[in-house]
Order: structure tokens, then sequence, then C-alpha cells
């Protein structure tokens, strides 16, 4: 009996043991649609990346205020001559003969040299152009982090619907997989007793296998569907990822688009945005070239304080110091590179017209690809409608088709097409499912619609 005791313990023990160290693989974490678009906007790898790219840009744009901005520097020297320079002096200077000269040495052993000088910017054109190009730096910082918000967010919609219409296919298989069982079981009993040909079982069998590995297919896509999702959300592949937002959920949601073409402004639009951009890039490298034939003009002062000491008592408050400023202007005019710089500026202006050009072409084609997908809109959800009614009639035809199968009032043959077609009218709906969601999101990425 104590035997038996302590093995009972031992297995309650070692239970709770591999239990805990199950649950202690990874966190739980539960999600609606809504919640996983929040959560992924805020752990996503590539969001956090571009919202830094913003900060950077920032800084960039203070970087070049600040070359407008008064420089002042503080420039301390301290000289000790272990040996005073030697100066040669013409000896005739001292009474000495023509042609000779005197060594002597001047000043004093230690120097102390203390100047301050602030410069001033005051006008510059390369200057002025790339205070304009950092705003467009720092706007198209913005877009960029734009464009990877609505490409993180229609693929957390994409992903999102995908494992949850495999959760629903998963369902539907498991129904079908348990009603193909109960009629193979019914089918193989009837055959042992003389009632049933062969070839009545090896057609349901057929079937059941068909649907077996649809089953095996469906929770292996499901899978990895859902480590994607998982990498987009920024949530650990070792934790367990519950999604609560429903299929039906998901139509009801998906089923209205309200806006129509005439609703769409091309300027809201990412993709027509980043052009812009790059099209004022090439405006502002067509304004700095020519900007570099223009002149520089900066101005200056200086102050310079100098003590003279044999020993080190510049402390001293009775040390005497020497002072000198000077104020002054400073111009620079470009004269013999004009030809070079007249080349540069032609160049940047023929790319500033080539970024033009694209620019048009992208309004065109994001015109194009909006109209194309409003249609799209209009047609999934009509197939969606009838993928629905065909998917109701034909679990009501192969539910009909069961009872005269049995009743022998239809082949095994007839009766493998009924189910074949029930299998494929529901993989036709989770389909139509899929493609509504898809293009509504992508309609909401291109009307710039991601509340």
């Amino acid at each position: 009996m104590d035997n038996s005791n302590d093995k009972k313990m031992k297995k309650i023990l070692l239970f709770i043991v591999f239990t805990s160290y199950g649950f202690s693989q990874g966190e739980i974490t539960s999600l609606s649609i809504d919640d996983a678009i929040e959560y992924g906007i805020e752990n996503n790898r590539n969001l956090v990346n571009a919202e830094r790219e913003i900060k950077m840009a920032y800084k960039e744009r203070w970087k070049t205020i600040a070359i407008g901005l008064p420089n002042v520097t503080l420039d301390l020297n301290y000289l000790n001559y272990l040996e005073l320079p030697t100066s040669l002096i013409p000896a005739e200077f001292f009474g000495g003969q023509k042609g000779e000269f005197s060594e002597i040495q001047f000043g004093t052993e230690q120097t102390a040299i203390g100047a301050v000088r602030m410069e001033q910017l005051l006008f510059d054109g390369s200057w002025l152009v790339g205070l304009e190009y950092s705003k467009i730096y720092l706007a198209a910082s913005e877009n960029f982090y734009e464009k990877t918000f609505l490409e993180v967010r229609e693929s957390i919609v994409k992903l999102y619907s995908l494992v949850v219409t495999l959760n629903e296919g998963i369902l539907l298989l498991d129904n079908n997989l348990e009603n193909f069982r109960k009629d193979l079981f019914e089918v193989t009993e009837l055959y042992k007793n003389g009632f049933e040909e062969i070839e009545n079982v090896e057609q349901i069998k057929i079937t059941l296998a068909q649907a077996e590995l649809s089953l095996l297919q469906a929770k292996k896509t499901r899978e990895n569907q859902t480590n994607l999702l998982k990498l987009v959300l920024g949530i650990d592949l070792e934790d367990n990822l519950i999604l609560t937002t429903s299929i039906n959920d998901f139509i009801a949601d998906n089923i209205i688009f309200s806006n129509s073409f005439e609703d769409f402004n091309t300027d809201k639009n990412i993709d027509v945005k980043i052009s812009q951009n790059i099209f004022d890039t090439k405006r502002i490298e067509y304004k700095l070239e020519k900007s570099k034939q223009l002149p520089k003009i900066s101005g200056f002062l200086s102050g310079t304080y100098t003590g003279y000491n044999n020993e080190f008592d510049f402390t001293n408050k009775a040390q005497n110091w020497f002072g000198s400023s000077v104020l002054g202007v400073n111009l620079e005019i470009p004269i013999f590179n004009a030809f070079k710089l007249n080349v540069s500026s032609q160049k940047a202006k023929i790319a500033m017209n080539q970024a033009m050009t694209n620019l048009e072409e992208q309004e065109e084609k994001t015109h194009a690809k909006v109209q194309e997908k409003l249609n799209d809109y209009q047609l999934a959800i009509r197939r969606l409608n009838v993928s629905e009614q065909n998917m109701r009639l034909s679990v009501s035809i192969e539910e009909k088709n069961s009872i005269k199968f049995f009743e022998g009032i239809v082949s095994s043959f007839e009766f493998r097409q009924a189910q074949l077609q029930l299998l494929d009218s529901q993989q036709k709906y989770l389909n139509s499912v899929l493609e509504l969601i898809s293009i509504k999101t992508e309609l909401e990425t291109l009307f710039n619609k991601t509340n």
C-alpha cells in the first residue's frame, strides 16, 4: 500500500512540474482585431525604427539651423620657452662692422594668450536651401513612418483574418470528418453483412482521406500564419496568441465601404505623398546647384589678450594683459567655376523634371488602382453572397444524398460527388471572405482611412 501511494504522489508531482513547465514556456496574449492593430503599432520593430528616423530628421534640421546661428569659440594657449629664440640684428646698429650680425634674444620665458572669436553667417544661398531641404527631409521621414504604419496595419488585418478563416475552416473540416467517419462506419457494417459493395466503402474512404489531408494542411498553414502574425505584432514566437474576433464579426465590419471614387483625395495617398517628397528633394537639389553661384558673406569679431612673464604668475592681479580686437567681413564670390556650376545646375534640372514626370505617373496609376479596387470590392461582395448561398445548398445536397445513398437510391459515386461539392463550396466561401477583407483593407490604405 505504501509503495502504491508513493507512486501516486510521484505521478502527481511530475504532473505539476510538467504542467508548470508547459505554462512557463510562453505568455498567453488574447487580442481582438482592434487590439491587435494597436498592439502592433506600439511594438512592431519596423515602426519603432521609422519613429527613430523622424527623431534623427528632427535633429538634422536643428543641425542645419545651427549653421546660421552665431558661432563663438574660445582659444587658450600657454607657451613656455625652454630656450628663447635668437634673432640676428645688423651689427652696425650697435656700432659694429657693416655686414656683420649681432645675436639677440627677445621676449619673456612664458606667455599666456586668450582669444575669443564670434562668427556670424550673413548670407549663404546654400544654407538657405539647406534649411528648406531639412524641412523636406523631416516631412519625408514622417511619410516613411506613415507608409510603414499603413503596411503594418494592412499586414495585421490580412494575417489576422487569414488565421481566423483557417480556424473556421478547421471547424468545418472537423465537422465534415465526423460525418464522413460515421458514414464510413455505417457503410462498412452494411458491407460486412452483405448489404453493400466494397466499392461503396472505398469511395467514402477516398473522400475521408482527402478531407483528413486538407485538415492537416489547414492546421500547418494556421501555425505558419500565426507565427507571421506574431512577428508583425512584435510578440515572441513562444507566446500563445488567442484571436477573439470571429469570422462573422469580420464579415460584418467589412461588408460596407462607404467611399466612392469621387471621395478619393490624391494628396492623402501615401505613395503620391512619397513621390511628392522625391520631387521636392530634386527641386531643392536644383536650387542648391544654382545657389552655389551666389556670393557668401560672413562677419566676425575677435578679441585677444596676451600676458608675458618669466614665471608662471598669470593669476596675479598685477599681471599685465595686452589686448587687441578686430571686426571683419568676409566675402566669397565664385568666378572661374561658372561653367562647371552651370553644367551641374542643368543636370539637377533634368533630374527634377524626371521626378515631376514620375509624380504625374504615380497620380495616374493611383487613380487607376483605386477604380480597380472599387470594382473588385463590388464583385467581392457579390461573390461572398453567392458562395455563402452555394455552401448552404451544398450542405443540404450532401445531407439528402447521404439519406438516398443508404436507402440505395443513389450510387456511392454520386454520394462522393456531393461530399466533394460540399468541401469545395466551403473552401470557396472562406476564400471569398478573405478576398473581401483583403480588398477592403487595401482600399482603406489607398484612401488613407485607418481610423
